[in-house]
């Protein structure tokens, strides 16, 4: 559930500004901003985060399969090279699927990260099956000089804002979905969300139909 499941609440109470969905908190060791987990998976949640002046996202966690399959460095390496930001993104270490478990299960995968403003891994921790860290520098002004000095790689300064708002001006995934029920489980969620949405984008001639 997120603020987008109950939107016309939440804007009714915080309003609808980049500080409302995004919020970033600017203190001594930076401006800093979550993304947590899925959120991470859409190139939207980090850019919004950055254009509310985030310098440093924290993002986790982040469960196998997509651990080892690589979703979850290629995407908070790519959220930290275009939006110049660096991106602290630690997974899940000793973990019990249940609460009378003995038995720790590698449930994430580990791969912790310390992603730079380039995109480049500053730091990375590859175990996940018990409790460590992961250690890497994090320089807040050299990510500022850049920002203030690149002549291409800095990208905010080069966003046509008019442009990229039709991408978005028809409706795509439905908001207040839980704004007067609890979470769908997951047979209905499929039923209801996954199955239409797919269809809508069918329908749309964004997607093309497989053969079969």
């Amino acid at each position: 559930m997120c603020p987008h499941d109950i939107y016309d609440w939440w804007v009714e109470k915080y309003g609808r500004t980049l500080q409302a969905f995004w919020p970033v908190v600017e203190t001594e060791i930076g401006r800093l901003g979550i993304m947590m987990a899925n959120e991470g998976s859409y190139p939207e949640n980090a850019r919004a985060l950055a254009l509310n002046g985030a310098e440093v996202v924290y993002r986790a966690s982040y469960p196998h399969p997509a651990t080892g399959n690589d979703y979850f460095e290629i995407q908070s390496r790519a959220r930290a090279l275009d939006n110049n930001v660096y991106v602290v993104a630690p997974n899940m270490g000793t973990y019990y699927l249940f609460a009378e478990e003995s038995t720790p299960i590698d449930t994430f995968g580990g791969r912790s990260f310390i992603i730079n403003y380039r995109g480049q891994i500053a730091g990375r921790q590859d175990y996940g099956a018990g409790s460590t860290y992961v250690g890497g520098v994090i320089d807040i002004e050299a990510l500022r000089d850049h920002r203030a000095r690149a002549q291409w790689d800095n990208w905010l300064k080069d966003l046509r804002t008019e442009l990229y708002q039709i991408i978005y001006e028809a409706p795509i995934y439905p908001k207040n979905l839980y704004l007067e029920r609890a979470p769908m489980k997951h047979a209905e969620y499929r039923e209801e969300v996954i199955l239409k949405q797919i269809a809508l984008l069918h329908d749309r001639g964004v997607w093309t139909k497989p053969g079969r």
